[in-house]
């Protein structure tokens, strides 16, 4: 695999104009008065589909384009992944949403310069505990795997995960903001800037945000995350590093990034048979 050298490194500029987009995307829901969920439906969607034009116009690793075999793949979890949160994801949000509305607290008259960015790292701080306890193994690994399994980094896979997985991910993002009284506002926003990193920092756009690498989450930090060596699978955090720097996990970027990504002990080109098997193996061991 021949990797990119510094002067053929530039700025990722795709993901800043993402970030920079969400002000006026934000003016635009306000004048048209978009309800949060279609808010977070619209901006989920156009962002996802920008960051899959970047990866194949500014690919940082074009061995790692998605083939036709893997969009579809990434598709058919898209579609697994709805249905989970029609059943339950959704009824989590609305109550999140509208038990907000109906029960504010102390958070709901913050200013939403201070609101924003606290309903961000708390609705981080769950989701890191869990993503790092399901490395360790056992079950929660055994549910988390199925992101791992994929041997390409890049927007569409970020899809690849299991209904559970998405489930746990929710439950402890949205219980906080519930049980604080946040404006349900500022919890459509919070979840939407974190959808949407988690999109950019699995895509595979060549360049670097720099310093801002310690601020905001970053695909340059994240595909350490999915390397084959345990010791280099840290940053467990998305949206914002800030859990990665206060429990020890932060992994500073580098040029090169892992050598390999995915599962070593799966071989190349998992097919369907084997997604099947890790789909079902958390909920029984015996029908996998």
């Amino acid at each position: 695999m021949k990797l990119r050298s510094m002067n053929e490194l530039r700025w990722n500029w795709p993901h800043l104009a993402l970030l920079g987009a969400l002000v006026p995307f934000a003016w635009l829901c306000r004048i048209v008065a978009m309800t949060p969920s279609a808010m977070l439906t619209l901006g989920t969607l156009l962002s996802l589909a920008w960051l899959m034009f970047a990866e194949r116009r500014w690919p940082a690793r074009p061995e790692w384009t998605p083939g036709t075999a893997e969009l579809v793949r990434d598709g058919a979890f898209l579609g697994i992944n709805a249905v989970t949160d029609a059943a339950g994801g959704l009824v989590l949000a609305w109550l999140v949403l509208h038990g907000a509305t109906a029960m504010p607290g102390p958070p709901a008259s913050w200013s939403p310069w201070i609101a924003l960015p606290a309903a961000v790292a708390l609705g981080e701080l769950g989701p890191y505990a869990l993503h790092r306890w399901s490395h360790r193994g056992g079950w929660g690994w055994l549910v988390h795997s199925v992101h791992h399994a994929a041997m390409r980094v890049n927007a569409s896979n970020n899809l690849t995960v299991h209904p559970l997985n998405v489930m746990w991910n929710q439950f402890a993002r949205a219980v906080p903001w519930l049980l604080l009284g946040f404006d349900a506002t500022v919890i459509a926003w919070a979840s939407l800037f974190i959808q949407v990193q988690s999109f950019a920092v699995h895509a595979n756009i060549a360049g670097t945000l720099g310093p801002l690498s310690r601020w905001i989450g970053t695909a340059e930090l994240h595909r350490w995350h999915h390397s084959v060596a345990r010791e280099e699978a840290l940053n467990f955090s998305t949206a914002l590093p800030l859990w990665d720097w206060a429990f020890g996990t932060y992994r500073a970027p580098s040029v090169a990034g892992p050598v390999r990504v995915g599962i070593s002990e799966l071989p190349p080109g998992v097919g369907w048979t084997q997604w099947r098997r890790m789909l079902v193996a958390p909920l029984c061991s015996y029908c996998a």
